[in-house]
Parts: C-alpha cells; sequence; structure tokens
C-alpha cells in the first residue's frame, strides 16, 4: 500500500511537471497575444507621449527664434563693424588709434586734427578673420528664420575688403564661414524642409551681369523688378546647393567672370560689386511656408580719380563706382533722417539691396579701413560714410 502511494505520488508530480512544462511553453504565445491585444493601446500612448514632447520641442524652438531675432533688433537691424588692416610692408606711419573697445580715431598729421569715431564693434590690425565671424554669426540664423540679411564690406580699394569677405583657403573669410554655418543651421532644423539656391550678381558700369552665365553664352539684359515679394532679378540664374562645397564650386565660377584691373592705389582693383546671395525657401515644423536672402556684398573700391591714376575706360569704371557708393549714402542718409521717400532707384546697386535696407531685413557694414597715414583723407570719407550708416534706425513695412 505505501508503494501504491509513492507511485501515485511520483504520477502526479510527474503530471505536474508536465503541466508547467507546457505552461512555460506556452508563456510566449500568450505574451505575444496580450501585447497584440493591446498594441494599438499602447501605440496610442507612445504616440501621444511624443507629440506631446514634439508639441513643447516646437514652442520652445519658437520662442528662441523669436527671443533671438528680438535681441538681433536690439542690438541695431542695421549695424556697423569697422576693421582696421595691419600696414603692409612698403607702408609706414599709422592714422589710426584705439581709444577705448568700440571706438576708432583717426589722425591728420597734415592739419593736425583728429576726430573719434564709435561703431558696433572695431576689431584692431592682429584681428582674425575667426574673431570677426563670431560677431556675424548669428545674423545666418536670422536668415533661416525668414528674414533677408545683408552683409557689405565698404572702404576705399587696398582697404582690405576682399580678405575679409573671401579670406584664403587656409584662413577663409565671410563667405565660406557664413555658408558653412547656414548648412549647419538648416540641418539642425529637426522637422523643417530647407531649400537653397545661389546666385552671383556682378554690378559693373550700372549693368547686373549674372556670373554664372557659361562662358559663351548670351549674357541676358537683367533689371530690377517689383513682384508680389518684392524686389528680384528676372533670368537670374538660381542654382541648387546643398553643401558649402557647392556653395565654393559657385565662387569658383562666377571670380572668373568678375571685373578686376590694376590703378595705382591697388594693382589687382576689383571693378565692380560683387553679390553673392543664397535665396531660401524654407517649410517649418507645424508647415508655415518662409522666403529670405542672405546677401554678402563685396563693394569696389571708394577712392578718388586724381589719386587713383586711371584714365579712359578706368576712369568711367570709376565715376561709375563712385556714382553707385555716392547712391547708397543718399538711401542710408535717407534712412537716417527718416526721409519720406528713399532713393532706392537712383543706382542699381541700392535698387538690388532695397529689400536688404529696409523693413525689418538684418543688414551689417563692414567698414574697412586702410591705417597708412598717407591715405588718411581715403579713411576720413569711408569712416565718416560707416558713422552716418551706424545712425540708420530701420522701421517695420
Amino acid at each position: 500500500r505505501l508503494q501504491q502511494a509513492a507511485a501515485a505520488s511520483r504520477a502526479q508530480l510527474a503530471e505536474l511537471r508536465a503541466g508547467v512544462r507546457a505552461d512555460l511553453a506556452r508563456q510566449p504565445q500568450v505574451l505575444e497575444e496580450a501585447i497584440t491585444a493591446r498594441l494599438g493601446d499602447i501605440e496610442q500612448l507612445i504616440e501621444a507621449g511624443t507629440r506631446g514632447w514634439r508639441e513643447k520641442y516646437e514652442l520652445e524652438s519658437a520662442r528662441r527664434r523669436k527671443l533671438h531675432n528680438l535681441v538681433q533688433e536690439l542690438k541695431g537691424n542695421i549695424r556697423v563693424y569697422c576693421r582696421v588692416r595691419p600696414l603692409a610692408a612698403h607702408e609706414s606711419g599709422s592714422c589710426v588709434s584705439f581709444p577705448s573697445g568700440d571706438e576708432l580715431q583717426i589722425r591728420n598729421e597734415g592739419n593736425g586734427t583728429k576726430k573719434t569715431y564709435q561703431f558696433n564693434e572695431v576689431f584692431k590690425e592682429d584681428s582674425t578673420q575667426a574673431q570677426l565671424f563670431a560677431s556675424i554669426r548669428d545674423l545666418v540664423c536670422s536668415m533661416v528664420d525668414g528674414y533677408n540679411v545683408c552683409i557689405f564690406a565698404y572702404g576705399q580699394t587696398g582697404a582690405g575688403k576682399t580678405h575679409s569677405m573671401q579670406g584664403t583657403p587656409a584662413d577663409p573669410g565671410i563667405y565660406t564661414r557664413t555658408f558653412s554655418e547656414l548648412f549647419r543651421v538648416a540641418r539642425e532644423r529637426s522637422g523643417w524642409k530647407v531649400e537653397l539656391r545661389g546666385a552671383l550678381v556682378e554690378v559693373y558700369n550700372e549693368e547686373i551681369r549674372d556670373l554664372l552665365v557659361a562662358p559663351g553664352e548670351k549674357r541676358p539684359k537683367l533689371a530690377v523688378k517689383q513682384g508680389k515679394e518684392g524686389n528680384h532679378v528676372p533670368g537670374l540664374t538660381l542654382q541648387p546647393v546643398a553643401t558649402p562645397e557647392d556653395v565654393d564650386a559657385l565662387l569658383a565660377t562666377g571670380s572668373q567672370n568678375r571685373t578686376v584691373a590694376a590703378t595705382d592705389m591697388n594693382t589687382h582693383s576689383s571693378r565692380s560689386h560683387l553679390l553673392v546671395q543664397i535665396h531660401g525657401s524654407m517649410t517649418t515644423g507645424e508647415g508655415r511656408q518662409l522666403s529670405s536672402v542672405i546677401t554678402l556684398v563685396d563693394l569696389a573700391g571708394s577712392e578718388r580719380l586724381a589719386k587713383s591714376g586711371v584714365s579712359g575706360d578706368r576712369a568711367k569704371e570709376a565715376i561709375a563706382i563712385n556714382k553707385s557708393l555716392s547712391a547708397l549714402g543718399d538711401v542710408i542718409n535717407s534712412r537716417a533722417t527718416k526721409s519720406a521717400h528713399t532713393p532706392f532707384r537712383n543706382s542699381a546697386l541700392t535698387h538690388l539691396l532695397q529689400e536688404s535696407l529696409s523693413g525689418d531685413s538684418k543688414t551689417l557694414m563692414l567698414l574697412q579701413v586702410n591705417p597708412c597715414q598717407d591715405h588718411v583723407e581715403e579713411s576720413l570719407c569711408s569712416v565718416t560714410f560707416g558713422a552716418r550708416v551706424n545712425a540708420v534706425e530701420m522701421s517695420k513695412k
């Protein structure tokens, strides 16, 4: 009887083990069935949580962009930076000193006078390209936010404009650094669609030239027209760009066609104004459409005819350059005095820059100064013009 009981217990234990094994074998299936049954609910919970965080992120991003551009407006929608280049090996005697961080003093040894000017930023002779761009970087973010941005270099021939704008492969200037930053900002805009197109424009003797037209092709006659979204140039080549290397190729193409010639003041003087533009079409994460353009301008050198030593065609070029720079000064003066009429149409240059010199556009003038005492008169003209620009207060349309 004892043996029978033990045998029955062993049978029950074996049955229990078999049952447990069967249950364990079915466990993944049961778990899978349970998860499948509740999968819809789980997905809804995940989607609701994701949507909530996405909405919070987009709200914070919108607030950040608004605050960023408010800061830019507080700094001044049009501002002036001054950069003094170092004396060249063949030059001696500086007419420039720096009374304080944002002040520049010009001393004229000829008549014993000196005058002090104040600007938003002043960069001394030993300033680097990186230091200069660090003060410009925030404007790139404004362009992706839908604001027009214009950065233009102004100063006499040989004052260092092209160095600051173009730089060298080893030490790039504003062009390369701006476009690298632009693509970086565009990549970081999560959920945004950003399309960028580049254009290169030369203003030569009051004519607008497309520098991306292939050699041998007929150049169309270009003019600024008024459209629904502001001024534009019908027929201008707009080439898609997706990387900084695309823009480098764009600049290489355009530089071959730019007009340069020698003058007594500079053996490689730009005889035209060069405008490098990136047009942006942006769609935000909420589906809002934005469009803007960033324009980088390397202005032709401002110089007096008598001192430049030019004649013939070169003299005509200098007259056209000075006329357009004078027109730019008139526009700036009109904005500064809050005149009812701003003469944007008085030159091709100012007509092209109209959208960047009005409304809520962000505009930066980089004033390049030659410190050599021999060029003190030109330096005084440049900084006086810069001081006029610094007084401009732009009103919204």
